[in-house]
């Protein structure tokens, strides 16, 4: 097993370069190519994961990989412009010279198979997110035998102040196994511990909802809150960032019913988030309660949905909402 600190060192490396690239995407127009699945993918999902996974596969080159994008559809669609483009984005990124079939070489990294450190990886987790401008993660998870052992995610367009919203922004969630998480300012590495919401007054108890209204069954989430007595209103995020504003304490429950009874979550949109969450005193599971299973792929096959709230009684509450707004439906 490598250093912890030495993990989260590279991974907080990948995340400020891919930050970069994200940030310099912005600073022009970012457009989106739709791939097979109709989802969007910009420029700037191929560059983040080539600059996160160049740092991984020179740190550690046996550790496996997971991760959402590969290059054959950059290569199919960039052109000459998307080519020049993501080529200038890592180099600068990077400090290097790079030619694109490095880029694409980084991009499909999949280190070791049957590793028993794997990392998952979302480049832009909240693409649309990132296309209005808005909030978006770039979600860099570590796996120790299917469980997450480390995280970090990034946050580009976060406040530093949540109380100050047109204030400075960027920060970085830290985490690993018994280490707690931090909350890390982007841009200054000023930082401090991340810490739960302890809160026993349901009433006051705040949801977070995504600002996609496809996302999850939001008339589930109503009735949850009915049957619990959940009256703090909800607050809306793009992206794993809810599992960074659960990890502060500034909301306490994050449920992602599925949109669909097919549907099922991948893994690299959850791994990150989740280590952080937990480090910092939260809770996390399916609606049903069980832990989240990493260990059968990319997706989780055998979980309904996913729950993260801010303390054990809170969480107990939560189930037991949903189990009762079910009952009714």
């Amino acid at each position: 097993m490598p250093d912890v600190q030495e993990i989260l060192k590279v991974a907080q490396e990948a995340g400020r370069k891919a930050a970069m690239v994200c940030r310099a995407v912005h600073a022009q127009t970012p457009e989106s190519m739709d791939k097979g699945d109709k989802s969007p993918v910009t420029i700037a999902d191929y560059g983040s994961q080539a600059v996160i996974l160049r740092e991984i596969a020179a740190a550690f080159p046996d550790h496996g990989v997971i991760s959402e994008e590969g290059s054959e559809h950059l290569r199919e669609s960039a052109g000459d412009n998307g080519v020049a483009t993501i080529v200038q984005l890592v180099g600068d990124a990077t400090g290097e010279s790079v030619n694109f079939d490095q880029v694409c070489a980084w991009i499909d990294h999949e280190g070791g198979k049957g590793a028993e450190l794997t990392w998952a990886i979302d480049p832009i987790d909240g693409t649309k997110g990132f296309l209005r401008r808005q909030q978006y993660a770039i979600a860099i998870g570590l796996m120790h035998n299917g469980t997450p052992f480390a995280g970090v995610m990034v946050c580009p367009n976060l406040p530093v102040d949540l109380d100050n919203p047109d204030g400075t922004k960027g920060v970085m969630y830290v985490a690993a196994q018994g280490q707690g998480c931090q909350r890390i300012a982007l841009d200054t590495g000023n930082g401090s511990p991340a810490s739960s919401s302890a809160s026993e007054d349901p009433s006051a108890w705040r949801v977070l909802g995504s600002v996609e209204s496809a996302h999850g069954d939001p008339k589930l989430v109503v009735n949850m809150m009915e049957e619990a007595g959940v009256n703090g209103g909800f607050i809306r995020y793009d992206s794993q960032v809810k599992y960074g504003i659960i990890a502060e304490g500034a909301a306490e429950i994050y449920l992602r019913p599925r949109s669909n009874p097919d549907y099922r979550e991948n893994i690299w949109d959850h791994v990150a988030g989740v280590i952080c969450c937990q480090e910092a005193g939260g809770i996390v599971t399916d609606l049903d309660g069980k832990p989240l299973d990493f260990t059968l792929g990319k997706k989780l096959l055998e979980n309904r949905g996913v729950l993260a709230t801010g303390n054990p009684d809170m969480h107990a509450r939560v189930i037991a909402g949903i189990a009762a707004a079910e009952a009714r439906a």
